[in-house]
């Protein structure tokens, strides 16, 4: 079998066993799905873009955040406490396929979660993104945020039970932050929150349903510029972390 191959069986092993935990199927599904579509149809079904923004923008945080972030690192420091991550180092499958699998059934049930907002909005008659380019870069980048995040969480995080503590900062900072930015004013110093982790994902929102993506914004740049470098920024740092810190044997 070809290491491709051995990453794609090791990922439907792993997204049986987080289907199977019944609390991370509750934290990582049932909650990001049950405030999501509560979301939709509080602020989604308004005719003003903005509400639509903000109801999209905590849409994807959420799932973002306990969705994925919060899953992945509770599954990478299981197997890792359980030694399953060592052992498989000699399976023939590569250090970063077997990070790939391991994090990889989070990641799929976060694009579920979210494909079903989308047909919800459509559904009820949700305003459509006047440019969807943002909302795809929030996506992208709001996926590489929080799964290098989760690796970097990883580091400091001893046992699967203590990772629903080390990973509520984050969680609370994506959320907030994201909200925020969806509805603050597109000018003036409110904008500096974009260098938040979260904070850009709020932003493009915004952008993608209002507009104004490609209008001159702080210095005369885009104001597109300053959220996307923000979100470029946060997985540089995190992914340097995990890299110089991750472990593969269990912390004590």
């Amino acid at each position: 079998m070809s290491d491709a191959g051995r990453v794609l069986a090791l990922a439907g092993t792993e997204l049986r066993l987080v289907l199977r935990n019944k609390t991370v199927a509750v934290s990582s599904i049932v909650v990001p799905l049950a405030v999501g579509v509560f979301w939709a149809f509080s602020f989604g079904a308004s005719t003003q873009p903005g509400m639509t923004a903000m109801a999209v923008a905590l849409q994807l945080s959420i799932v973002l955040a306990m969705g994925i972030y919060v899953t992945a690192t509770q599954t990478v420091v299981g197997r890792r406490h359980n030694r399953v991550l060592k052992r498989l180092r000699t399976s023939g499958i590569s250090d970063t396929g077997l990070l790939v699998a391991t994090v990889a059934p989070a990641v799929v049930i976060g694009l579920v979660q979210l494909g079903i907002f989308g047909i919800i909005h459509a559904v009820i008659g949700s305003p459509w993104p006047v440019d969807p380019f943002p909302l795809v870069l929030a996506l992208l980048g709001g996926l590489a945020l929080v799964v290098t995040a989760a690796l970097a969480t990883t580091v400091v995080t001893p046992s699967p039970e203590r990772s629903q503590i080390t990973t509520l900062p984050l969680t609370f900072l994506l959320l907030a932050a994201a909200a925020a930015l969806a509805v603050v004013p597109s000018q003036g110093w409110w904008q500096a929150l974009v260098a938040v982790p979260g904070a850009p994902i709020g932003r493009l929102t915004q952008l993608a349903y209002e507009g104004g993506t490609w209008a001159a914004g702080p210095v005369g740049l885009p104001a597109l510029l300053p959220a996307v470098a923000a979100l470029l920024v946060w997985p540089v740092v995190f992914g340097y972390l995990a890299a110089r810190r991750f472990r593969w044997d269990p912390r004590h």
